[in-house]
């Protein structure tokens, strides 16, 4: 059974790290090229002593079509008026309103990866003087993310904890899924090697 780590944290993840679970279970996601500079961020979880990561994945145009909750995915969105997003964001029109929702990120919990600490580092959503326009803005969007991901939580951990407990009884991995097994093997060999 998954359950937060006391609170709700972002963390990010060592790319090297990601690459050799990417190596066992190419559902990670990993890419070879231009990774280095977009964070692997996600929501950190523990299950029997160990710690799981949820990716946040950014808005997609294939994210228009994806229902809010499914069993294995969440949007994260607000309703927001259309004349103040930019020609990148990604949103849906709504009937008889001139809100629009507009999509921030999505939640893939078939895409979930195991960690140990060494590979992990928490984020720090608060806004400082020091932080630049860009990292003021990049903060405000993990803001909001992190209070849609608290509304929402709950179910959040509950249905990761179905996806994960039916491929470790069943040994089956569905389609579009990481192989837990196989990477709690490498997060195990990683542990050791600390």
């Amino acid at each position: 059974m998954f359950k937060l780590e006391k609170t709700l944290k972002f963390v990010n993840v060592d790319l090297k790290y990601l690459k050799k679970l990417h190596d066992v279970s190419s559902e990670v996601y990993y890419k070879e090229s231009n990774y280095e500079t977009k964070p692997y961020l996600g929501i950190l979880l523990t299950t029997e002593g160990r710690k799981y990561v949820l990716p946040l994945t950014s808005a997609k145009e294939k994210h228009k079509f994806w229902k809010n909750a499914d069993v294995d995915r969440f949007l994260i969105y607000e309703m927001v008026d259309k004349r103040g997003l930019g020609k990148n964001d990604v949103y849906v029109e709504q009937k008889d309103t001139d809100e629009v929702k507009h999509i921030l990120s999505a939640i893939d919990l078939k895409k979930m990866i195991p960690v140990v600490d060494s590979v992990i580092s928490y984020v720090d959503i608060n806004v400082h003087d020091t932080d630049s326009e860009d990292v003021k803005k990049y903060k405000a969007l993990l803001n909001k993310e992190y209070g849609y991901c608290l509304k929402i939580m709950d179910d959040v951990v509950s249905k990761a904890g179905k996806i994960y407990d039916k491929q470790k009884s069943t040994g089956k991995i569905s389609k579009f899924c990481c192989d837990f097994t196989a990477m709690e093997k490498v997060a195990d060999d990683e542990q050791n090697a600390e």
